[in-house]
């Protein structure tokens, strides 16, 4: 902040208001009559008030209903008595700094005085109008929305300067924080102001100062509801900021679950991401949305998170596995989607992991479901997760190669897979590289918590061993 600039600013701008009240009382003289007193009473209560209740509505920029006050009293009282009124209110706003308390003094004084000049060129003192037939009034109406649409021209311009003698800023981009969004509020405060002023003429001073007074509350609840929208638009903003915190937490516990599988059997954190990336991919292929395609991505990497806590020899095991063993591995589907649903934000994937094990012959497990009951992102996982599993190293066999994998899924159409679903990642698979076929390239790297915190995901993990495997297709 530049203060001699802003020092020498508000000097400038104190002389200009000096000036002008020299103009007009040389020219117009001051009126010291009873009711004008009072009305500056009146007014000085009011405009304190509106200065009381501004709002922030940006770093360097506050609104309040005073625009509405100044112009029905410039009007009423004359731009002397209304500079005297809205002293008060600049002392409230400097808050004790003599720099601010002056400037909104003379800004104040600037903008009335302009505002009498042009509303006296425009219909004559107020009560020569009065005076006349009431056919009069429309002169004085228009009289009074140009005053105020120069009032709120000459604040927003002095505004402007400062922003720009103080933190340089550019005019448009004063333009387009400060000034464009409050451009149909500013129209309001004019029309009120002439509200007032027809209350005035029609009836009599104190039915204007109720049409004043009410429309400078109500501005006020207006600014004072906006500031809580935004108070509860910002909460929500922090809300939904906790809430994705949650869920990568969630999702960071999750990969590492899958990580120390992979540490134990060499092979679950290599099908958990192929399986990720295929399922995501087939999202897209299949026309769906980007949120179905985040969350398949998410269901591919934690599919087989079912399988923490079973016995390190059955995941190991070599040979054929007895029926009991059989029975506890084909629990991992069911035990995953326990796992996934106690968390809020993976309970839709929860689902989608019970059934990716489903076939359309209903001979899958859990729960033998058929074709059109099992749910189209179950239906994605399970062809996904089955392709990464058929091409993918095993301990007990090499992966197959993409061709042969491709002549598997074809032959399990409609019986083991669904059909739509394959042939779509048929499709996907021809217009993708060998190393994309194979599982292998760098888009197949599990995402390691590291990763969420600055390590390139892309990077091989020196971690992982892309030569170990396990014996179970899962």
């Amino acid at each position: 902040m530049n203060e001699a600039a802003v020092k020498t600013y508000v000097s400038g701008l104190a002389a200009l208001a000096a000036a002008l009240a020299a103009s007009w009382t040389y020219r117009y003289s001051v009126t010291t009559e009873p009711r004008l007193i009072v009305g500056a009473l009146v007014f000085c209560v009011l405009l304190y008030l509106a200065c009381i209740y501004r709002v922030r509505v940006s770093e360097r920029c506050e609104i309040s209903a005073l625009d509405v006050g100044l112009m029905a009293s410039v009007v009423m009282l004359g731009p002397f008595w209304t500079a005297v009124a809205a002293l008060p209110c600049a002392v409230a706003v400097g808050k004790r700094n003599w720099l601010r308390t002056a400037y909104e003094a003379s800004r104040n004084t600037v903008q009335v005085y302009l505002a009498g000049m042009v509303f006296s060129a425009a219909s004559g003192p107020l009560v020569e109008a009065m005076g006349e037939d009431s056919g009069s009034t429309a002169p004085v109406i228009y009289a009074t929305l140009a005053s105020g649409a120069t009032l709120l021209g000459v604040g927003h311009i002095t505004h402007a300067l400062l922003l720009r003698v103080k933190y340089r800023q550019g005019f448009g981009e004063t333009w387009q924080e400060d000034l464009e969004p409050y451009l149909l509020p500013d129209a309001l405060s004019v029309l009120t102001a002439g509200l007032g002023v027809l209350a005035l003429l029609a009836y009599d001073p104190l039915a204007a100062l109720v049409v004043v007074a009410g429309s400078i509350a109500s501005q006020v609840l207006v600014y004072r509801s906006r500031e809580h929208v935004k108070e509860n638009e910002d909460l929500r903003v922090r809300v939904d900021s906790l809430e994705k915190a949650l869920a990568t937490s969630n999702a960071t516990f999750g990969t590492m679950i899958i990580q120390d599988l992979g540490q134990r059997d060499g092979y679950t954190h290599r099908h958990a991401a192929a399986t990720s990336v295929y399922a995501a991919d087939l999202a897209h292929e299949m026309k769906l949305d980007d949120t179905h395609s985040d969350r398949l991505r998410m269901a591919g990497l934690l599919h087989n998170i079912g399988l923490f806590g079973l016995p390190e020899e059955m995941l190991l095991a070599t040979g054929q596995l007895n029926s009991i063993a059989r029975s506890r591995l084909d629990e991992h589907a069911a035990r995953g989607e326990e796992a996934l649903s106690a968390i809020s934000e993976f309970k839709e994937i929860a689902s989608w992991v019970r059934w990716h094990h489903e076939r359309p012959d209903g001979r899958g497990y859990p729960d033998k479901l058929r074709g059109a009951w099992i749910p189209l992102e179950a239906k994605i996982l399970s062809v996904a997760q089955a392709y990464a599993a058929m091409v993918l190293d095993q301990p007990r066999r090499p992966g197959m190669e993409p061709a042969e994998a491709r002549e598997k899924l074809s032959a399990g159409i409609d019986t083991e897979f669904d059909g739509v679903v394959v042939r779509a990642l048929l499709r996907l698979l021809d217009t993708e590289s060998e190393g994309y076929r194979m599982a292998d390239d760098h888009r197949f790297v599990i995402p390691s918590p590291e990763s969420s915190r600055g390590v390139n995901p892309s990077l091989p993990d020196p971690r992982y061993d892309e030569g170990l495997g396990t014996i179970l297709p899962r």
